[in-house]
């Protein structure tokens, strides 16, 4: 799960061979919001968010900003766009987004008062990321930095995407981490990271953060099942994370797979798989490609309420569906029967 996805990825990005996404659907039904679906506008802006305590994390790449709707929100308790970068002087705010991706994001925030979250990455810093997190001065400027933007445009946290800090870079990385959360935490923002099970961080990291988001997914052969999922929380806590602290990641793709050995040939969005193979709930697998359908997804949040979890996130909601075939339509419809 990365950009797209990048191929030979595990994660949000990574060095990799970048895979173009699914261009826009030519038909506008199959991403619009059908007459089925219509909820009307939170004019409170509470219902996501207050009233149940399990969390539903979308993530949204820029390039699929086009492809969904702000409705989709309704869905969410959180939303992370994907991905900025700050500069290697610890600059956030020169890299902002077009008045069209703002517009959106307050639009989603005013209507259904889901949790806007902005998405760095490491990969797309070019290095910045690392080096800021080598110097006192730089971690301090970021930490400001982040914090005025956010509070300037009414938005609520930040992620962080690092694929994969070095076992030197840890300790440098926990001190960002603390360095955020030591600004964030009295103006009430969030800072969240996304992890890999196979790429840890530190005790420290894991205590700095509000939440894990945990990449459970782009493993070998069927590569998100969810015994593997169960697997991954279980390394997470044996790690030091806080199991209250943790969301699962659920992907929103496919991905081919070989029943003779650990690999996989290329990902495929859940949408793309919908439009060809019409797959139903109960099938993970069509034509050579392992993905998570309506019941894994379910499962999957039942599994995260069971454990103790904050609850799930997703990679990524422009890969989705709409009405009755839509993963996060049944996400969250799993979710209304926990409270």
């Amino acid at each position: 799960m990365s950009l797209g996805v990048l191929a030979g990825s595990c994660g949000l990005e990574s060095v990799g061979v970048y895979v173009v996404p699914d261009a826009a659907p030519n038909n506008s039904s199959q991403m619009a919001t059908t007459a089925d679906e219509a909820v009307p506008a939170n004019t409170n802006a509470e219902s996501n968010t207050v009233g149940n305590s399990f969390e539903v994390t979308g993530y949204l790449p820029y390039y699929q900003i086009a492809n969904v709707q702000p409705s989709i929100a309704r869905y969410l308790t959180d939303l992370v766009f994907f991905s900025f970068a700050p500069t290697r002087d610890a600059d956030f705010t020169r890299d902002v987004m077009t008045p069209s991706e703002l517009a959106f994001l307050k639009e989603v925030k005013r209507r259904y008062g889901t949790r806007i979250i902005l998405g760095l990455s490491e990969h797309r810093s070019q290095g910045a990321l690392a080096s800021i997190c080598e110097r006192k001065p730089l971690r301090e400027k970021l930490a400001a930095s982040l914090a005025d933007y956010l509070l300037k445009q009414g938005f609520d946290g930040v992620d962080i995407d690092w694929e994969y800090p070095r076992s030197s870079e840890n300790a440098d990385f926990a001190a960002l981490l603390q360095q955020i959360h030591s600004v964030f935490a009295p103006l009430g923002l969030r800072l969240t990271v996304a992890v890999s099970p196979s790429h840890p961080l530190s005790r420290a990291a894991y205590a700095a953060v509000d939440r894990i988001h945990v990449m459970a997914y782009d493993d070998w052969g069927r590569h998100s099942t969810l015994s593997e999922a169960a697997d991954d929380i279980r390394a997470f806590e044996e790690q030091g994370a806080s199991a209250a602290k943790l969301q699962l990641g659920v992907p929103f793709y496919g991905r081919g797979y070989r029943e003779d050995g650990p690999s996989w040939n290329d990902a495929v969005s859940y949408r793309t798989l919908q439009a060809r193979y019409s797959p139903g709930p109960a099938e993970d697998t069509v034509s050579g490609y392992y993905f998570n359908g309506i019941d894994t997804v379910r499962e999957k949040a039942r599994l995260a309420k069971a454990e103790g979890l904050a609850g799930v996130m997703v990679w990524e909601i422009g890969q989705d569906t709409t009405g009755r075939t839509s993963l996060l339509r049944a996400i969250s419809q799993t979710r209304a029967t926990f409270n």
